[in-house]
């Protein structure tokens, strides 16, 4: 398979264009993983990479062709040529052929690859391919070596026999170490923005009886870490959930604004003073907020606007403490409750102050720089353990006095937050995000 990007910079060799990515579409291509085949897969990874065109040579066009006429909103911004009539076997003479780059990407269709190993090689300055000298143990049976994407150049190419296999002439110079190489095992597998290591892999198509175990890679790859403590109740609710969604046309966008219905909901029944029903909306809430990110990350459906759904959610998560507060001032059962509103409201502003200082400090959540932070986010004032408090207190009948709770607990974790804040950004060395453990 071929994917272009625009334009690519790279150190030392100035900036470049036309970059065309070649590799091999077979119907193995077409293996569907969480409601996606590998070559949808990899396209769609390669349009979030900055790729916008991508040319596929086949030995079965018509059937690659058919697949690639479906439309696919996920990658609408890549361009895709497909070679007429079956091609022979990827020779370096044949990728010469369709371009005067001065770098390609190949990478088989026939795979399933992480794209921060695509990212990876793309980022090298000479030719390199990719790896894995230590593959997990659960899928050692799925992973062959060299794993089969490259990023090699013109010069590199031209140096091959014209005729080989480019694969198989990519094997020798691996093997007598005469380019350089991406390993997987040696890669940072920490995500800043997931709170966790997540191990980047590429794998064969796995054959059916393998199937269920690339599939639990997918979906593993998709769960934030560092949770709170109903959180990972729900994590388990959520993937088993998204193991069926994914396999379904249902969007991350549709999902998120079901989500927006059911916490409009909550917010109605508080309001209203229907405050078993709206805990129940709200708990729902807690689930269906998790949705809409793991089911695009599983199916590669990320976009811009998925980047501003948490402000959504903070909205319908203010609207709740807000609606909560007015009944209980209109109900007469808590005069004062406006008072440690803006305790909560105030504790939330310098809670977002804590954590964005230290972010910015140390490219790290606050959450998770060290164990104290992971221990503590257990308990943390947070929506999550906000509503089970509220829950507790509707069943104990003692309402009223569980908002008090709420917004102490979140006028304490603020204190707590900052303290570690101005403890981490003053003490310890710049940029704490990780090595391999």
């Amino acid at each position: 398979m071929a994917a272009r990007r625009s334009t690519v910079s790279l150190a030392g060799d100035g900036e470049y264009s036309a970059n065309p990515n070649y590799g091999y579409a077979r119907p193995e291509a077409l293996t569907e993983l969480c409601g996606v085949n590998l070559l949808e897969r990899l396209l769609r990874i390669l349009q979030r990479l900055g790729f916008r065109s991508a040319m596929i040579f086949s030995t079965t066009p018509e059937i690659i062709g058919a697949e690639l006429a479906k439309r696919s909103w996920a990658r609408q911004q890549i361009i895709v040529h497909l070679a007429s009539g079956a091609v022979r076997p990827l020779t370096p003479q044949l990728v010469l052929e369709q371009s005067r780059s001065d770098r390609f990407l190949i990478v088989p269709a026939s795979i399933y690859c992480d794209g921060r190993l695509l990212a990876a090689l793309c980022a090298k300055v000479s030719s390199a391919a990719l790896i894995d000298s230590n593959p997990p143990e659960f899928v050692q049976s799925l992973i062959r070596n060299p794993c089969g994407p490259a990023f090699v150049t013109r010069d590199f190419l031209c140096a091959l026999s014209p005729t080989a296999t480019f694969f198989e002439e990519l094997k020798n110079k691996i093997d007598n170490r005469e380019i350089d190489i991406v390993d997987a095992a040696e890669e940072d597998d920490y995500i800043v923005s997931m709170r966790r290591r997540v191990r980047p892999l590429c794998f064969s198509a796995p054959p059916e009886q393998s199937r269920r175990v690339a599939e639990r890679v997918i979906l593993d790859s998709a769960q934030n870490g560092t949770l709170d403590l109903p959180a990972y109740i729900h994590a388990p609710i959520e993937t088993a959930i998204i193991s069926l969604l994914c396999k379904t046309r249902i969007t991350p966008n549709q999902i998120t604004i079901g989500g927006f219905v059911i916490g409009c909901s909550a917010t109605a029944a508080f309001a209203l003073g229907r405050i078993g029903l709206g805990i129940l909306a709200a708990l729902i809430f807690g689930i269906v907020d998790g949705l809409d990110g793991k089911q695009s990350r599983v199916k590669i459906e990320t976009t811009e606007l998925g980047k501003w759904e948490h402000h959504l959610d903070d909205l319908i998560e203010y609207s709740w403490w807000t609606a909560i507060a007015f009944q209980l001032w209109r109900s007469g059962l808590f005069p004062n409750v406006f008072y440690f509103f803006t305790l909560l409201i105030g504790s939330h502003v310098l809670d977002h102050f804590a954590r964005r200082r230290t972010k910015r400090a140390k490219g790290r959540l606050l959450d998770d720089v060290a164990p104290f932070d992971r221990a503590f986010r257990l308990i943390a004032a947070r929506r999550n353990v906000y509503v089970w408090i509220l829950a507790c207190g509707f069943l104990l009948r003692a309402f009223p006095q569980s908002y008090t709770v709420i917004c102490g607990w979140a006028a304490f974790s603020a204190a707590v937050h900052l303290v570690r804040s101005i403890w981490i950004c003053n003490t310890q060395g710049p940029h704490v995000v990780g090595s391999r453990a």
